[in-house]
Order: structure tokens, then C-alpha cells, then sequence
């Protein structure tokens, strides 16, 4: 069976509500980026992570691309929290601002904080 993780960084609460929604969902674990261990995290098969988003930049995302080396065989998706209503455009900035290099294609959702 197959395990995994949330985890989110969040300053208002709103990502700490979404992460807590996703795990009674999936059963999965969560904790916050900054208490992730990535000696641990590695053990999980399934990565989530959550962040608010700020000026285009997606909080607790450095957790990622830090770690990416030993995460990027893991199935990995993101979501970021806003204050904005659902914009594609804006999104899709948000995509193209965040999500280069190695981490390009790892899927993003945008949920409303």
C-alpha cells in the first residue's frame, strides 16, 4: 500500500484547513514544511504540498525544490491558497514564475483561502 504525506506551510490558516481537509480524505500524514524531516519524507510515496501564495511565489515551494533530487521519483502535486478569486491567467503566471527546471510539470491547483 502505498503511503503519503501533506505538507504545507501556511500564515493565515487557510493552507493548514485545506491540508487538514486532505488528509481525513486521504488518511495520508501532514505536518509543516518547516517540522518536515526529509529523512522521513522520502519514506512516503505520495507527496502533497500546500502553500500560500504571495506576490506569485508559493510558500514552503523551497521545501521542494531544495529536496527535489531524492523526491522527484515520487508522485508530487502542489496546491496554493489565495485570497483572489480563480483567475487562468493569473495562474498560469503563477506556474511559469514557480515552476522551472527540475520541478517543471509538477502539477499545481489553485484552492481559495
Amino acid at each position: 500500500m502505498e503511503k503519503g504525506i501533506i505538507l504545507y506551510q501556511s500564515k493565515y490558516g487557510s493552507t493548514k484547513k485545506y491540508a487538514e481537509w486532505l488528509k481525513e480524505e486521504t488518511g495520508f500524514d501532514y505536518i509543516e514544511t518547516k517540522k518536515a524531516d526529509i529523512k522521513k519524507v522520502v519514506e512516503y510515496d505520495k507527496i502533497i504540498l500546500g502553500g500560500g501564495l504571495y506576490a506569485t511565489g508559493i510558500a514552503g515551494l523551497a521545501f521542494l525544490k531544495k529536496h527535489y533530487d531524492v523526491l522527484k521519483d515520487k508522485k508530487i502535486a502542489v496546491f496554493c491558497v489565495g485570497a483572489s478569486p480563480f483567475d487562468e491567467s493569473a495562474i498560469d503566471l503563477v506556474a511559469k514564475h514557480n515552476f522551472k527546471n527540475d520541478i517543471k510539470g509538477v502539477p499545481c491547483f489553485y484552492c481559495r483561502g
